[in-house]
């Protein structure tokens, strides 16, 4: 396997990875888009080979083992949590397929730390990430709301997605300095807004208030976002007609409607829960709904209903080791893109800059991802999970920009090992 030395980690010596890499950003491409469905290229399998390539590359590099950071410890200790639940659960194949989905995330989770590994892949892999989410936006607006499926088979999944984009649209917009690049990057913030309307989703317009105001509040050029974000709700309100404000207006209703029933909803978690406290299994709740469904639902049979909550799905499925394990990750994920912010201080080094735009994109992401996913049944998709390895990845880059001297002559940019 080719070696290289990096200008972004000097004094580091890092394994090129180039056919790895190329697998790991080629999965992300298929498992999103879908694209060889519409190609007609399913029959293949090409996301079940490319998963089983970078699972090989994993095993034999020795990754899902070696330099266990607290996240990864984590991560694993959750599938290993969920698969505890399989012989216990009411019903055994849901726990099952729970387990095995977050287990498949895993190659691509370790090979994103492994190979995103200097500062020129970081820039074009986030590039790539923004193309994937054009894609999916104009999708979306090609199709009433609706992705290309898998995990935008229902529109508010689609706006939770597009949510965690727009901040790095934002962000790396004033961080890359290619002209192109740039207007790849609007294109994204534009287009992703558009299909969030077109979705008419509340739980999506709930994540882009939050992910709005999170943005604005980080962002450095607060006169220029200002500008930006009012000129975007111009946008909005030219293409959004009276139907989708209308609909909007209902998200904090929780007295009738769809609102009062997810209240009921989430109390019916509660009670399983408490009867429960140790968990009922992964993508159990559907199951076990009747069993303690709130005199609300009546004679209704709520079999198969999910709980509208990533919270309120944790809590009854996971019980208080899941509950005590997704704090704990969530805990140092923030504190690692909290660190990552820091950057943005460093305004003589374009590299750091870019790493401090990045902390901050990952900050307003979190905000969208975690506003919309409160009413929105996502613990187990992929989104969160992949952005763990996109966190540590980058972390990783960023110690070794941390090594490189301030000022750089003679053998500044060190090609010696360290």
């Amino acid at each position: 396997m080719s070696t290289e030395y990096h200008r972004s980690a000097p004094y580091t010596y890092k394994p090129d990875h180039t056919i790895w890499y190329f697998c790991t950003v080629l999965y992300i491409i298929l498992d999103y888009t879908r694209i060889y469905e519409v190609l007609g290229l399913g029959v293949v399998r090409p996301l079940m080979i490319t998963t089983l390539v970078l699972a090989y590359y994993v095993i034999s590099s020795g990754t899902y083992y070696l330099s266990m950071s607290k996240q990864r410890f984590f991560v694993w200790l959750f599938i290993l949590l969920l698969s505890c639940y399989i012989p216990f659960a009411v019903n055994e194949f849901r726990a099952y397929m729970t387990t095995k989905s977050l287990l498949l995330y895993m190659p691509f989770i370790l090979s994103v730390i492994v190979t995103v590994n200097s500062m020129h892949r970081l820039k074009n892999f986030l590039l790539i990430l923004i193309v994937v989410e054009i894609y999916i936006s104009i999708y979306a607006l090609t199709h009433v709301g609706y992705g290309p499926g898998n995990y935008f088979n229902d529109e508010n999944d689609l706006a939770l997605y597009v949510n965690m984009w727009i901040p790095f649209c934002y962000f790396l917009f004033f961080s890359y300095k290619s002209v192109l690049k740039r207007m790849v990057c609007l294109t994204g913030l534009i287009i992703g807004l558009l299909s969030i309307i077109i979705s008419f989703s509340r739980g999506g317009f709930v994540g882009l208030i939050a992910m709005g105001g999170v943005l604005w509040l980080f962002s450095r050029k607060k006169i220029v976002s200002l500008l930006l974000i009012a000129t975007l709700i111009g946008i909005m309100f030219m293409y959004a007609g009276d139907e989708y404000w209308q609909e909007m207006a209902t998200s904090t209703n929780a007295t009738e409607g769809t609102g009062k029933e997810r209240v009921e909803f989430w109390k019916s978690s509660l009670i399983m829960f408490i009867n429960n406290p140790l968990g009922v299994g992964g993508n159990n709740f559907q199951v076990r709904f009747p069993e303690y469904q709130t005199e609300y639902f009546g004679e209704r049979n709520m079999w198969g209903k999910v709980a509208h909550s990533i919270w309120f799905t944790l809590i009854p499925e996971t019980g208080v080791l899941g509950i005590y394990i997704y704090l704990a990750l969530l805990y140092y994920n923030i504190k690692d893109i909290f660190w990552l912010n820091r950057f943005s201080y460093f305004r003589m080094d374009a590299d750091k800059q870019f790493l401090g735009s990045t902390g901050r994109a990952f900050i307003a992401a979190f905000a969208g991802y975690f506003a919309a996913g409160s009413f929105i049944s996502v613990l187990y998709y992929a989104h969160y999970w992949y952005f763990i390895g996109f966190i540590l990845a980058v972390m990783n880059i960023a110690r070794g920009v941390l090594k490189r001297p301030e000022k750089t002559s003679g053998a500044a940019y060190g090609y010696a090992r360290k």
